[in-house]
């Protein structure tokens, strides 16, 4: 979800963030993320919000309205006859055409919403700053269709409850105008993980199955529908998500599965433990698993420590030290091994700074930020050992650590 859900993204997204624990975890941490992995958790995990919704673009402009095209010139100048208004109603009292510089071609006749905005804002605010005239604002317009225009007018405003919002948009999921079916995902993805869930019951979770197998689906949106199947309220219809899931994931492999780390996602929060031990077995502790699907599967551990409840942490970090085997994710996992405060792992991490197999910068850095991170003496001890037997290199990664987080490292 994002989202500002990738998240989202990303995305007018409120995370229940849960990094950085101490000042020398953020000093370490917040670097060896941006080196390691540069899509953070987004509110609705698994979805893309990169664009505002309509209900956004509407309620955040000093003028939204239907209108119609009557005349364009090479350089966009629009003459627009008005139809509708749906913000901005006193701006336009008595206003049946105007002319706009728009942001896109359109030929007479056909229908836009169109939206205005201050061109600039004033810092500081003057107080009681005139509004700005029609003229002087800037124009986003929307191409839309008599039933994308009643299904924007008819969405409920933000001040509205996200959670009755969601059950709004949730009937437009996949809907056959692209438009609106867009739309309604984008709703999803600037939407809480939390108020998702709690919308969970008007999910149409049945029609989602049908849509993880469909090739006409994008992409992107695949991922939220597994990790939806997650959230079935129903125990009969949790159990039944949870055996077509592991169909999924038990299926000949592809070279690329799109929305698969969100199945893994689903699969977890309907399986727990158990599911997790099929994920690290076929994923996490198999030297021949495909590169992605290795990666989808860390991003589902990541977004199972982030929002799931059942798997104890110490069991997560455990399945994610396997991929420490695998010198490509190594840099990634030692970042979430910090992250969730498996110092456990100290002693085989630091042996790996050690290890040619395991000699990339960004490894090493990571491997620094963790013994930066370890409130253990032992994570002292071995920083210390480093910076004697590679002043150069701990000294680099401490370096870009330090500026990335804004924060000096000195001495332990």
């Amino acid at each position: 979800m994002a989202s500002t859900w990738p998240s989202i993204v990303s995305m007018a997204k409120k995370s229940n963030s849960r990094f950085g624990r101490s000042l020398r975890g953020a000093l370490a941490l917040s670097a060896a993320i941006a080196a390691c992995w540069t899509a953070p958790l987004a509110a609705c995990p698994f979805c893309t919000a990169l664009e505002p919704t309509l209900c956004q673009l509407r309620e955040q402009a000093a003028v939204a309205a239907l209108v119609e095209v009557e005349e364009q010139s090479p350089q966009l100048r629009t003459r627009l006859r008005l139809h509708k208004t749906l913000a901005g109603a006193a701006r336009l009292r008595g206003t049946t055409s105007m002319s706009a510089d728009l942001d896109m071609t359109a030929r007479p006749g056909s229908l836009l919403v169109i939206f205005g905005s201050p061109a600039g804002k004033q810092d500081p605010p003057v107080a009681q700053a005139p509004e700005p005239a029609l003229a002087d604002l800037r124009w986003h317009a929307v191409a839309v269709n008599e039933q994308e225009y009643g299904y924007l007018a008819k969405a409920p405003s933000l001040k509205i409850p996200a959670v009755d919002r969601l059950r709004y948009f949730a009937r437009f999921l996949e809907h056959p105008d692209p438009l609106i079916a867009q739309d309604a995902y984008l709703e999803f993805g600037h939407a809480t993980f939390r108020d998702v869930a709690r919308a969970a019951d008007a999910l149409p979770l049945s029609r989602m199955k049908d849509w993880l197998g469909e090739e006409r689906i994008p992409a992107a949106r695949k991922g939220f529908y597994g990790m939806a199947l997650g959230l079935a309220p129903d125990a009969r219809d949790r159990r039944e998500n949870a055996v077509f899931l592991e169909k999924m994931i038990l299926a000949p492999e592809d070279d690329f599965r799109a929305g698969f780390d969100g199945i893994l996602g689903g699969y977890l929060l309907l399986r727990g433990t158990a599911g997790l031990e099929l994920i690290e077995s076929r994923y996490l502790a198999n030297p021949r698993a495909a590169d992605g699907d290795v990666r989808h599967a860390i991003v589902a551990l990541r977004f199972y420590q982030e929002f799931g409840r059942d798997i104890p942490i110490g069991r997560l970090s455990a399945a994610l030290g396997r991929v420490l085997a695998r010198a490509e994710f190594a840099a990634t996992a030692i970042t979430d091994l910090a992250r969730w405060n498996d110092w456990e792992s100290l002693a085989r991490i630091s042996r790996l700074y050690d290890d040619p197999v395991y000699s990339d910068p960004a490894i090493r850095r990571a491997i620094v930020g963790y013994l930066l991170a370890c409130p253990k003496p032992a994570a002292s001890a071995e920083l210390a050992r480093l910076r004697k037997s590679d002043p150069a290199g701990v000294a680099a990664a401490e370096q870009i650590l330090s500026s990335t987080s804004g924060i000096g490292t000195g001495s332990e």
